[in-house]
């Protein structure tokens, strides 16, 4: 798999987050498919840093490669709510620590635990009481199933998955036009003037 399709498949799984509007987005990746990834990522840490973008494999399965893409402004403000904190504190997380911290204890939730770590859902950005709902109902009971499950504010998150779709139709667009990653995120601007308010 080249460098091209890892980029389409980015641009596709991640497109709220390289335009700004998400902190953070989980993408799988084949093994099979994709054994270099972790010299792909190498390639691309230097200059997505520098437009406030990091990448880490926060899994590597027998099968797969779970990538976190992630703003570290962003996500770290996010994690600061009250709310966040406690239910990280539940996890065992140090609320205090850096991000960093939390992220190396991700880590060790995916790997230590059998089940996906319910808390993925504050890492990436969603809405905490729908956090908290797919915590005490496992999943089942939602109210609407799109890019989360919702158990709260219906409305609101269906105007989000709007802008996230408009944003992925955005962001595929470019790619299918021949930019690269880096310059679809130099088109930030665009994206959330035009296509994704």
């Amino acid at each position: 798999m080249t460098c091209e399709k890892f980029e389409s498949i980015i641009g596709y799984h991640c497109s709220p987050v390289l335009m700004g509007m998400k902190p953070a987005n989980l993408v799988s990746f084949s093994k099979v498919k994709m054994p270099e990834l972790p010299e792909i990522i190498s390639d691309y840490k230097e200059s997505l840093e520098r437009e406030g973008i990091c990448m880490e494999i926060i899994c590597g399965c027998r099968k797969h490669y779970l990538l976190l893409v992630y703003r570290p402004d962003m996500l770290q403000e996010y994690l600061k709510q009250e709310e966040a904190r406690n239910l990280l504190l539940q996890d065992g997380y140090n609320i205090d620590g850096s991000l960093d911290e939390m992220i190396v204890r991700l880590k060790e939730r995916f790997f230590h635990k059998t089940e996906f770590p319910h808390e993925i859902g504050l890492f990436l950005g969603y809405p905490i009481e729908d956090v908290k709902g797919f915590r005490k109902f496992g999943g089942s009971g939602c109210k609407m199933c799109g890019y989360w499950k919702v158990y709260d504010d219906v409305e609101q998150a269906r105007r989000i998955f709007d802008s996230y779709d408009k944003c992925r139709e955005f962001t595929a667009a470019q790619i299918r036009a021949g930019y690269s990653i880096l310059q679809v995120v130099g088109m930030k601007h665009l994206c959330t003037s035009q296509m994704c308010v």
